[in-house]
């Protein structure tokens, strides 16, 4: 897998990277203890229209879904 780059919005809560691998870009959301990774084809974007589609609206909708996460693994401990 190739590192292109960390995204902007990223902060020491959550790590925005971008990859590349096998005709996909992967961006990856980590926080400490979980992360979410959205798969894109290169057929359907680019790397410049990536870094326009991680906008403040998606990054909220990210961070809304960690905590749901979190959330659920607090339910099985």
């Amino acid at each position: 897998m190739y590192f292109i780059g960390e995204l902007s919005g990223s902060s020491p809560d959550m790590k925005i990277s971008l990859y590349k691998w096998n005709a996909k870009f992967f961006i990856k959301f980590e926080t400490p203890d979980l992360e979410q990774v959205y798969k894109i084809s290169e057929m359907d974007a680019s790397e410049v229209s990536i870094r326009e589609m991680i906008d403040d609206m998606f990054i909220q909708k990210v961070i809304l879904r960690f905590r749901e996460m979190y959330a659920d693994v607090g339910e099985i401990f």
